[in-house]
C-alpha cells in the first residue's frame, strides 16, 4: 500500500517539518493541502520558480512523493466557473512544474438549484481542466464531496467527462453518508474511475456524522480497503484529517500514526 496523508492535518507544520515527519512515521508521500496557511498552489513558497529544484531535492532525499494537490475549484455555482478554472489551470502548472500528478476539485452543492443543469456545469468544468492538463500528466480528479456522494451524481459526471485525464477521489466519509456499511453499492460501479483514496473516519448518529479518531466511528474501513486491494487498486491510500477546519480533533501527533497502525495491520 501506498500510504499518504493530506497536509490540512497539520496546518501547524513547516514544509520542513512535514518532510521530516513523513518517513519517520512511516508515510511514502503527501498530499498537498495548504503549506504555511497558503492553500493556493502557485502561491505556495516551496512552489515558486528559482526554488522549485530545491524542492523537488529536498522530496527525493526524504524519500517523499507528492501524490496530489487538493484545489477548491468547485462547478456548481455558474457565476463562479471562470474564476475556478483560472484557479484549476494555475493549480495544474504547478502540478505540472513540481511532478504532483493530480488535483482535486468538486462537484460539491446541488440544493434547491436545477440538478441536472449543475451537473452539466461539473461535466463542463472538469472537461476544460481535462482538455488544459491533455500533456501534462496532471488528473483531474473528482472528490466525493458534498452533495456530489451519491452513485447518480457521480456516475454522471464520470460518464459525461470525456478524458484519459479524468478519475474519481473517493472520499469514503462522504458515500458513507449516504451507504452507510453498503459501501459496494457505490464503488462497484464507480470502481473503473477511482484514482486515489481519502479516508478519515466519523460517528452516525441520528443523522448526523461527527468525526472522530480513526478506527473509533462506524466507517468500515478495513472492509474497504481490502475490496480496494482485491480488485487490484494501486493508487494512494491518503489520510484526509481535517485539523484545520476542526481544530478539536486530535493532533497530527496523534492521527498520522492511528493511520500507520490501522493500515499496516490489515
Amino acid at each position: 500500500m501506498k500510504l499518504s496523508f493530506t497536509t490540512l492535518g497539520c496546518p501547524d507544520w513547516s514544509f520542513d517539518k512535514i518532510l521530516e515527519q513523513a518517513p519517520a512515521l512511516g508515510y511514502q508521500g503527501i498530499e498537498i493541502r495548504g503549506v504555511d496557511g497558503e492553500m493556493l498552489a502557485e502561491r505556495i513558497a516551496q512552489f515558486q520558480p528559482g526554488v522549485q529544484r530545491d524542492t523537488l531535492r529536498a522530496l527525493k532525499k526524504a524519500g517523499i512523493e507528492m501524490c496530489g494537490f487538493g484545489t477548491s475549484v468547485n462547478f456548481h455555482d455558474a457565476s463562479k466557473t471562470d474564476e475556478m478554472l483560472a484557479q484549476g489551470k494555475a493549480a495544474i502548472d504547478v502540478c505540472h512544474a513540481m511532478g504532483i500528478p493530480a488535483i482535486r476539485v468538486f462537484g460539491d452543492r446541488i440544493g434547491d438549484g436545477d440538478e441536472a443543469k449543475i451537473i452539466q456545469q461539473v461535466i463542463e468544468g472538469v472537461q476544460a481542466l481535462c482538455d488544459y492538463a491533455e500533456g501534462t500528466g496532471v488528473q483531474i480528479l473528482l472528490e466525493v464531496h458534498g452533495e456530489f456522494n451519491t452513485l447518480e451524481r457521480v456516475k454522471a459526471v464520470a460518464e459525461g467527462v470525456r478524458s484519459e485525464q479524468f478519475g474519481i477521489l473517493w472520499d469514503v466519509a462522504h458515500s458513507d453518508k449516504v451507504y452507510g456499511d453498503d459501501f459496494m453499492a457505490f464503488y462497484e460501479p464507480l470502481k473503473p474511475y477511482i484514482r486515489h483514496t481519502h479516508f478519515k473516519d466519523h460517528v452516525r448518529s441520528n443523522g448526523e456524522f461527527k468525526l472522530c479518531r480513526l478506527g473509533e466511528g462506524d466507517i468500515p474501513i478495513e472492509d474497504i480497503v481490502r475490496q480496494l486491494l482485491k480488485d487490484g487498486y494501486d493508487g494512494w491510500f491518503s489520510l484526509e484529517w481535517e485539523k484545520k477546519w476542526h481544530p478539536e480533533l486530535p493532533a497530527a501527533e496523534v492521527a498520522y500514526p492511528d493511520f500507520i497502525r490501522i493500515m499496516t495491520a490489515i
